[in-house]
Parts: C-alpha cells; sequence; structure tokens
C-alpha cells in the first residue's frame, strides 16, 4: 500500500484495548474494593449488586474501543470516538508539540504502548491513544512529526538519537538513598490512615503489640535504671526508622528511574525510565523555560546534583493520569559537571564561571531571624498558661519557664546560624537574557529562567518586608501556574526596595522590547506599563 494511501486510511486500537480500559477501572476500583474486604461488613451480598455495573461498564469499554479511529493525513491528525454521541477532532500536525509513550506491566505482555499527543499549549492532550501496538505507535509518530516539521518548516534528521546521559542501578539506588522519597511516602499514607476512622482502627490493632513491648521494655529500664540500655534501645529504633526510610526511597527510585536514559535527536530531548510502568516522553529544546539545579547536603558529599526543568504549558496537572506525560527531569542524579554540560547544551549563552551574582540586601539577616523567631511567641504563651496551671498547685514558678528559656536559646542559636548561611550562600544573577537566583544552606538551589519566557513580573512586601524596606521580585512563565508563591518560576526575596523597581523595570523594558514589533516605542511606554503591571503587594 502506498504512502498516501495509508495516510488516508482509518485506523483502529489494538483489538486488546478493551481489555485495557476494563483494566483501568479495576484499577480505580482496587482501593475500595481492598477497603469493603478488609474493614467492611463479611457478607458478600455487594458482589451480586456489583456484577451488573461492572458488566455495564465493561461493555462501554469495548464499544468505546471498537469506535475509536483515527486518520492522518498530509496535514492534519483526524481522531473520531465515542458511542452514542460521536466527535470528530481535526488536529493540525503543526500543533503537536510533544508526544509520549507509557508502557505498564500489562502493556509489556501484549507488546502494545499508550501513546498521549499533547501540544504547546499544555493543558489537556489534544489525543489519547490508549493501546496501539508498538510497530503502530512508531509508524504513527514517524508520520505525526514527518508531517509536523513539513509545516513548521524545520528539517530534523532521522539520525539515531545521542545518548545524553545515563543511570546505571548503582546511580538510580544512591539517589533514592540521598532523597526524602521514602519519608513524603510515609507521610502521605500517614494522612490517608488518619482520615479515615476505620483505618486508623486497624492500625492500632496491628501496632498495639509492638507499641505495648516497646513500653514495657521502657519502663523497665526506667524502673531499674539501665540508662545505656534505654540508650541504645533508643538509638537503635531511630537507627531502624531511618534505614526503613532510605530503603523506601531506593525502591521508589527504582520503581521510577530504572534504566533512566536521556537523548538528544535534533532539538528534541527524549526521556526514558520506569521500571514496571516504562515512559518515554520528549520535549524541543525551544520550550524549555526553567532550570533548577539542587543538591541536598549528602548529595554534595557524595559530588552529586539534581538538574530538572520546566516546559511551557505543562503546568501542574491536577489530573493523575495526565502527570507521567511531563518531561521534567534533566538529570535525576549526575555530576556537577555533567549537569554543567546539560545546562550549555540548552543554553548556550550561560557562562557559569564569569556569572556576577549580586547578594541581597544588608537586612537579609536581621529579617529571616525575625521572621523565624515570631513562633516562639506561641510557645512562650503555652508555657506561661501552663505555669499557672501549675502555680494552682502550689508549685514554684519557674518550673516550666526556665527550661523554656533555655530550649529558646538554644533554639535561637540554631536560627542565627542558618540565618547566616543562608544570607551568605542567597544571590542573584543576570547572564543575557537569563536571570539566576540561588538559595538554601542544607539543600542548596540554583534557578535559571528565561527572560524571553517569562509572562509576568510583580512586586510583593508583607508588612516585616516593610519595615525593613526590603521587597520581593516574582515572576512567572508562559503557560506555567502563577497562583501560590512555590508555583511561581521565580521568587528572589529581601530585595532593597529601590533595588527591586530598578531590576522589574529592566526585565520589562526586556520583555516589552521583545514582544512589540516596534522595540523603540515599546520601550518608550515601558515604565508606565511596568507600573500597572507589577503592583507592590500588601
Amino acid at each position: 500500500m502506498s504512502e498516501p494511501e495509508q495516510l488516508q486510511r482509518p485506523l483502529r486500537l489494538h483489538p486488546a484495548s478493551w481489555l485495557f480500559g476494563v483494566a483501568g477501572l479495576l484499577k480505580q476500583m482496587l482501593l475500595p474494593l481492598i477497603a469493603m474486604l478488609v474493614l467492611g461488613q463479611k457478607d458478600a451480598q455487594w458482589v451480586l449488586w456489583a456484577m451488573p455495573a461492572m458488566l455495564a461498564l465493561t461493555l462501554r469499554s469495548v464499544l468505546r474501543a471498537r469506535a475509536f479511529r483515527y486518520t492522518v493525513t498530509a496535514s492534519e491528525l483526524l481522531v473520531r470516538e465515542g458511542v452514542l454521541d460521536h466527535s470528530l477532532r481535526h488536529i493540525p500536525l503543526a500543533r503537536i508539540q510533544n508526544i509520549t509513550q507509557r508502557q505498564e506491566f500489562l502493556h509489556r505482555i501484549f507488546g502494545v504502548t499508550e501513546l498521549r499527543l499533547t501540544s504547546a499549549a499544555g493543558g489537556k492532550p489534544e489525543a489519547v491513544m490508549k493501546v496501539l501496538s508498538l510497530a503502530a505507535a512508531a509508524q504513527l509518530e514517524a508520520l505525526l512529526r514527518g508531517g509536523a516539521h513539513a509545516q513548521d518548516g524545520h528539517e530534523e534528521a532521522d539520525a539515531r538519537p545521542r545518548l545524553l546521559l545515563a543511570m546505571p542501578m548503582r546511580e538510580v539506588l544512591l539517589l533514592g538513598l540521598s532523597s526524602n522519597r521514602g519519608k513524603l511516602m510515609v507521610a502521605a499514607a500517614f494522612g490517608a490512615v488518619m482520615q479515615s476512622q476505620a483505618l486508623r482502627s486497624r492500625a492500632m490493632q496491628w501496632s498495639q503489640g509492638p507499641v505495648d513491648a516497646l513500653t514495657r521494655s521502657f519502663n523497665a529500664d526506667l524502673q531499674s535504671h539501665a540508662w545505656l540500655h534505654l540508650a541504645a534501645l533508643s538509638l537503635g529504633l531511630l537507627l531502624l526508622s531511618l534505614v526503613i526510610l532510605q530503603l523506601l526511597s531506593a525502591a521508589m527510585a527504582l520503581v521510577k528511574f530504572h534504566n533512566f536514559k536521556l537523548e538528544q535527536q535534533g532539538e528534541r530531548l527524549l526521556s526514558t525510565s520506569g521500571l514496571t510502568a516504562q515512559t518515554r516522553a520528549a520535549v524541543r529544546l525551544p520550550r524549555l523555560q526553567r532550570w533548577e539545579l539542587s543538591s541536598s547536603w549528602l548529595q554534595r558529599r557524595l559530588n552529586r546534583c539534581q538538574l530538572s526543568v520546566t516546559v511551557a504549558g505543562q503546568g501542574d496537572h491536577k489530573n493523575e493520569e495526565e502527570k507521567f506525560a511531563r518531561f521534567k527531569e534533566l538529570a535525576p542524579l549526575a555530576t556537577p559537571a555533567q549537569a554543567q554540560a546539560l545546562l550549555r547544551l540548552c543554553l548556550p549563552q550561560l557562562d557559569w564561571q564569569t556569572l556576577s551574582w549580586q547578594p541581597l540586601a544588608e537586612a537579609t539577616l536581621r529579617r529571616r531571624l525575625l521572621g523565624q523567631a515570631r513562633w516562639l511567641a506561641p510557645l512562650w504563651l503555652a508555657a506561661i498558661a501552663s505555669n499557672l496551671a501549675v502555680d494552682a498547685i502550689a508549685l514554684p514558678w519557674p518550673v516550666l519557664l526556665w527550661p523554656m528559656a533555655v530550649f529558646s536559646a538554644l533554639l535561637l542559636g540554631a536560627m542565627l546560624l542558618h540565618a547566616r548561611a543562608w544570607q551568605g550562600f542567597a544571590a542573584y544573577a543576570r547572564s543575557g537574557d537569563l536571570l539566576l537566583y540561588r538559595s538554601g544552606v542544607f539543600t542548596q538551589r540554583w534557578v535559571i529562567v528565561s527572560t524571553a519566557k517569562l509572562q509576568s513580573l510583580r512586586l510583593y512586601s508583607s508588612g516585616l518586608d516593610r519595615v525593613f524596606g526590603l521587597q520581593h521580585l516574582q515572576a512567572s512563565t508562559h503557560g506555567g501556574p502563577s497562583g501560590s508563591g512555590l508555583a511561581r518560576a521565580l521568587d528572589i526575596p529581601c530585595l532593597p526596595a529601590n533595588e527591586a523597581a530598578l531590576l522589574r523595570a529592566s526585565l520589562w523594558l526586556k520583555l516589552t522590547a521583545m514582544a512589540a514589533p516596534n522595540g523603540l516605542n515599546a520601550s518608550l511606554r515601558a515604565p508606565d506599563r511596568v507600573g500597572n503591571q507589577a503592583p507592590a503587594g500588601t
């Protein structure tokens, strides 16, 4: 069959696609079913009531898979879906920017994959091919990329991808052992258990035996004054907990980043990783708009760091099914030299050695110290209230205030050391159209954004900031989230008010000069637009 006829012929999904639809339904119902079996009533009559619903959902999955059609023409992709309500989508090939594949364990057994097509606008995928054979997915990807590059005028060679970074098993395990993934998972599981009365009761029953045994051991040591045994037991429990958490982190890193590879093909970056679910994501270099280089205290001891990126239009996907298509990690764990090489590939204009880092305001130390120390006030109020309570039973007044005073002095000393270290490292720099900011003490981060990708600039100052004459410079990028401070592309705190205003005006002048057809007129109008765009917060 000739290529024009092949392009025009409607194609279907894999014949086993309905099976994956049923598996997806069962996966969503897995936790409720387990809760019903373990914590619910033992009567099995509910299974009879659930069977008709499961049969109806299975029939719906089969019909939807059979009704799905797609056609690739010379200029667009046609997607037809729906059982009762039919829809026909016309997607221009030039609009398709990312093609992502994912293979879970069941996909590998049947030799199929899931394909997602996203555009530069991000958000919901343009099309989702739930189940395709590997040959059909490769053929469709080649047709889509060929048509898209023909329309864009880009010539991308079909040469084999060039390997940029590969993580062997040792590096993957090292990533897990040097990260906090296990602690985050335990915290999430604890939050899920606390929200359910039945789960809390069952967790209390399961942990009652070990807790009672430990309680008896501690009480026996306290009564017999076996301080050495008590200290050894406490230290052993602490070390055992840390070992379990780090092993859990290593297992999570192995599941997510097993056989991680980063490759380059023309202007595209290709990322492949995963143990149980293998994901293959791609992104074009011009779509990268934010880079973050981070290194924890332990990773610096091991001469390692992490490099992540933000892609234009990705934002924050609330739908769990869409998160896998995100291209986020350039280097989950790498040496500083490898990370610098990747940054030079993405940002040729960046010369790290010649950067002129500008420190933050001199009042940064007092601002951070006072901002942290204010949280001691509730502790002192609680201590005073406790003393009032014990005073009612004729105990000496300073019985709780002296320990509180010692604790506050030690905590203030630690806060002072932390604030000094943070101020000594925090700084910002500019290199051409790049803006950089570094911060952190135990975990140090370097954030890089491209001025051309900025969408909004904002000056913010809290009441405590205004006392010291400081302001934050906050920036959001194209298609990125702009809600909370954690979601912004860049947030430089503790800048002198006049320096923050000048930096904002300089950045906005460059933005308007890039965006406006007449750069000179845009520059002349920039000061007014800057003032309207970025009011100081309260």
